[in-house]
């Protein structure tokens, strides 16, 4: 049952009326040389439902230029409207590795399904369809590419190019996500041999002896003199300030010097065939594993935040200049297990 707001009324050579409703997922008009005529149309269909909808019904009359508007909005074709809101907008508001995520969804998961349809054509009940059969393929990405068709239609309500966001009339159950898990010793044992002579070995180790963030692994800087790795924070916004955080090189990631990273990590790529090694767990989860062997090996807490770039309420801003280098270069040592 629609809950009326209201009619527009376009007037068309200042002798003919046509009434819109667009609300809700209808899309119907009631015309007539007469106004009257037009209005008695439209409440007839307005009959259908309950009677005490009718005195919530107000009729708003519109200019010229104003129903010239109708016109326009109704030619508007998603995909360069669309576009126009990726590449002009949304990419300006994330880090290029998040827009990669963001592109790849849009131009696989979003434009096959609307690029050829104009923007008011989309109903609520159509995109609810799409996204409920991609929730259950890839319920995480499906949370992405609902918040993608967000944005892009309350761009078109911002703009004037549609009344209503459909997206509002939309409902995708949340994703639960679950929290990592680190590798036990029998399993990095394991991993570290199945992964011995493949293309990615050096990557994974270099995770797994570090803490990076997957995010962060294409822009670490070795330092093998000083004995440092100098790692870009992978967390911040786009309109927030390069940081970085100055770590040692544990005594187990020295065996992967020899064997820099020349060239960009491809996220995506990496984690489907981390899935090959360990069906059960996520990349992150070679992070937690550092995260877990420094404590085993009594390496203090905040440290090891400090070392990870983990913020623990304000730790990471108020303790890295509590640790010196020659202290974190000898706490480092104690990093040693089979």
């Amino acid at each position: 049952m629609p809950r009326l707001k209201d009619f527009k009324i376009r007037i068309k050579n200042d002798k003919y009326y046509e009434i819109r409703f667009r609300r809700y997922g209808y899309n119907v008009s009631f015309s007539s040389k007469n106004f009257e005529e037009a209005k008695r149309k439209a409440f007839e269909w307005l009959g259908r439902f309950e009677e005490h909808i009718r005195p919530q019904v107000h009729f708003t009359v519109l200019s010229k230029s104003e129903s010239e508007h109708f016109n326009i909005s109704k030619k508007v074709g998603f995909k360069s409207f669309a576009d126009d809101y990726i590449y002009s907008v949304r990419k300006k508001r994330v880090k290029a590795l998040t827009f990669t995520t963001y592109k790849n969804y849009y131009e696989s998961e979003i434009l096959p399904v609307y690029g050829k349809m104009r923007l008011a054509e989309i109903k609520p009940y159509q995109i609810q369809k799409h996204l409920d059969k991609l929730h259950t393929i890839k319920p995480r990405g499906c949370e992405d590419i609902k918040m993608l068709l967000n944005g892009i239609f309350q761009y078109a309500v911002d703009n004037g190019i549609l009344d209503r966001n459909p997206m509002k009339a939309v409902y995708v159950e949340r994703h639960e996500r679950k929290n990592g898990a680190a590798l036990t010793p029998e399993q990095e044992r394991k991993f570290v041999r199945d992964i011995r002579g493949t293309k990615n070995e050096w990557v994974y180790l270099k995770m797994l002896y570090s803490g990076v963030r997957p995010c962060e692994i294409s822009g670490i800087v070795e330092n093998a003199e000083n004995n440092t790795l100098t790692i870009k924070n992978g967390k911040l916004k786009s309109y927030q300030k390069n940081k970085t955080r100055t770590i040692p090189i544990f005594p187990k990631y020295k065996e992967t010097l020899s064997h820099p990273i020349r060239e960009f990590v491809y996220l995506p790529d990496l984690r489907n065939d981390f899935k090959k090694y360990l069906p059960n767990n996520s990349l992150k989860d070679l992070r937690h594993t550092f995260t877990t062997r420094a404590r085993e090996c009594g390496i203090d807490n905040e440290l090891v935040a400090v070392w990870t770039g983990h913020s623990l309420g304000n730790i990471t801003s108020s303790v890295y200049t509590h640790f010196s280098n020659e202290f974190q270069q000898s706490q480092a040592l104690k990093l040693k297990y089979e």
